[in-house]
């Protein structure tokens, strides 16, 4: 083969060996170096590219056109193929003499003698300056948010893996300690139903703009999709601490954005986490959003750090959702109900159906102890149904007893009332069973008709009245009640929060406000039911105030299905015991 190829250069020369150099010349920018890399030879078009002379090159070693773009373990392995006598391929990023950079496609063949000894390298190069460029613009749009020209969420993932990298490389020694800050837009689908997507597209790049003007230009800032945003803050905590930043962003994510002839405005819960490079980036990014979501169960508009308790209580969330998909299958869950009394007829006519879990470790368990079960879409999805049963199963046996039809109340969670099917599988149920919509209360609280996705919820709750559900608004008194709800929403009962009941023994104030409360929603046409009464000075006081229904400790507490055959046909003679 050796032999071959000396005769086919021997017959290439022979026949026009300057036409060769000459192609060669104009094509390849060609240098050679002697074996400690001392460069002997170069053509013209290396002197054109790297704007240096032949006396400039010839003697120098190829650091001249050093860029610093590739590190040390790149040229390591470079001289380690050569010197092996090995071909090296590759794209080398240079610097020409006015500092500007240049890409070459770079052969370099180690030149050796008939004894195999190297004796020298030939490195020859096309330029490629132009597609390297290209490809870094595509990589950019790749990474870019087109709306906003923030990072993507490929982008952000890019930039936080490095910045977790860089403090792993640091030990977690950083002064001061980067972190992560994430939020989304309070208000912002409002925007985007009242105004449409135009103005959407306005809010987002004003958000955009302020984010970058308050961040130094080395930390990213990204869009991660929709109105969620995130920051890497590195070098502005340089400058200002991360509290005060959250407290900045809080205010300028605050202020008024015009919208041609209207003025917006949205809000935001942020929540951050330091970044000292023991966690992946999954669980930071994990971490920030535990935070957010902390800031905003806390009532929004403000920044939460996370801390271990966060995620103490995100693992115990986790346990008590893997435990309840196994009580659901086990059937450790039961209906217990409430007994509410009609104040005109002194009979209950409602029961609160409150569920129970007969847990095999910790006994019954009421269902404030596992509230984070009502927040999984899929156990709840798993146990309206199985309500619906057990409160058929158990009318069945009242009715075999002589028992009065009563209402049942049900309180709606909130995945129950943003979920499209909810009222179909609800209804199917009643089908199945031969039960009427009009048997039925469903509660919701004032807190489900805000946040996002509440405009559904509200749709909902619209289909539902309309199907023949009776809805009422609990809790009411508790927190700050929209009187727009009780005027524009289909609710045809109120429950007055247990906490308006607490103090009225004694307390004429607190008699007044009860008073006005139960005025108040009858005067929208509501039924009344008075909730927390636990006494008789607290029962004799409420019914001087004439609601439709009193609820409490003092009618009873939850009971079985079996205890609820001994309650009285009539209240009047437990009333006055």
């Amino acid at each position: 083969m050796a032999l071959q190829h000396d005769d086919r250069l021997r017959a290439l020369t022979h026949q026009d060996a300057d036409f060769w150099a000459d192609l060669v010349d104009s094509v390849l920018i060609v240098a050679i170096t002697d074996t400690q890399g001392v460069i002997t030879y170069v053509n013209d078009r290396f002197c054109e590219i790297s704007q240096y002379s032949r006396e400039e090159l010839i003697g120098s070693t190829h650091r001249i056109v050093n860029s610093g773009y590739h590190d040390a373990d790149f040229f390591r392995d470079l001289y380690r193929t050569i010197e092996a006598g090995e071909l090296w391929q590759g794209n080398i990023c240079n610097r020409a003499k006015d500092g500007s950079l240049y890409w070459v496609a770079t052969t370099i063949i180690p030149k050796k003698d008939r004894q195999g000894r190297i004796q020298g390298y030939v490195a020859s190069r096309f330029e490629i300056t132009e597609l390297m460029n290209t490809r870094d613009r595509l990589c950019e749009l790749a990474e870019t948010d087109t709306l906003t020209g923030l990072l993507n969420r490929g982008g952000f993932n890019t930039a936080l893996a490095d910045e977790i990298a860089r403090c792993r490389e640091a030990g977690g020694g950083g002064i001061p300690q980067p972190a992560l800050a994430m939020f989304d837009l309070d208000g912002f689908k409002q925007i985007n139903d009242v105004h449409g997507h135009h103005a959407g597209d306005i809010v987002l790049r004003a958000i955009a703009s302020r984010l970058i003007e308050m961040t130094h230009p080395d930390d990213p800032v990204s869009r991660l999709g929709g109105d969620e945003f995130a920051v890497i803050l590195h070098r502005t905590l340089e400058d200002v601490s991360l509290e005060r930043y959250m407290d900045r962003l809080q205010g300028v994510l605050e202020r008024p954005i015009d919208i041609e002839t209207v003025t917006v405005s949205v809000a935001g819960s942020i929540g951050a986490v330091l970044l000292d490079g023991t966690d992946t980036m999954e669980d930071v990014q994990k971490n920030a959003d535990m935070a957010m979501y902390a800031a905003k169960r806390a009532g929004g508009k403000q920044s939460q750090m996370f801390t271990r308790s966060l995620r103490e209580r995100a693992q115990a969330r986790v346990s008590i959702l893997s435990e309840a998909r196994c009580g659901v299958e086990r059937n450790q869950f039961e209906v217990y109900y409430q007994p509410i009394l009609n104040c005109r007829t002194l009979e209950v006519d409602q029961i609160e159906a409150l569920l129970r879990w007969q847990h095999p470790e910790r006994g019954l368990l009421a269902a404030e102890d596992f509230s984070d079960v009502f927040t999984d879409a899929g156990l709840a999805q798993a146990m309206g149904p199985r309500m619906i049963e057990a409160f058929r199963h158990d009318v069945c046996m009242w009715n075999e007893k002589g028992q009065p039809a009563r209402q049942l109340a049900i309180n709606l969670s909130r995945m129950d009332l943003i979920r499209d099917d909810y009222q179909r599988e609800l209804e199917e149920s009643l089908r199945r069973f031969n039960m009427s919509p009009d048997s039925f209360v469903l509660e919701v609280t004032e807190a489900m008709l805000h946040g996002r996705r509440a405009d559904q919820g509200i749709r909902n709750l619209r289909e539902l009245a309309r199907s023949g559900f009776r809805i009422a608004l609990d809790n009411f008194g508790k927190g700050i009640t929209v009187l727009n709800h009780l005027r524009e929403l289909p609710f045809s009962q109120v429950k007055i929060d247990q906490s308006m009941v607490a103090n009225i023994v004694g307390n004429p104030d607190a008699c007044m406000v009860l008073s006005s409360l139960i005025d108040m929603g009858q005067g929208f046409g509501m039924e009344i039911t008075v909730e927390g009464v636990e006494n008789r000075e607290q029962f004799d006081l409420v019914m001087q105030m004439k609601p439709e229904r009193i609820q409490g400790f003092y009618i009873s507490s939850a009971l079985s299905s079996q205890d609820i055959l001994k309650l009285p046909s009539h209240f009047e003679g437990v009333a006055r015991a």
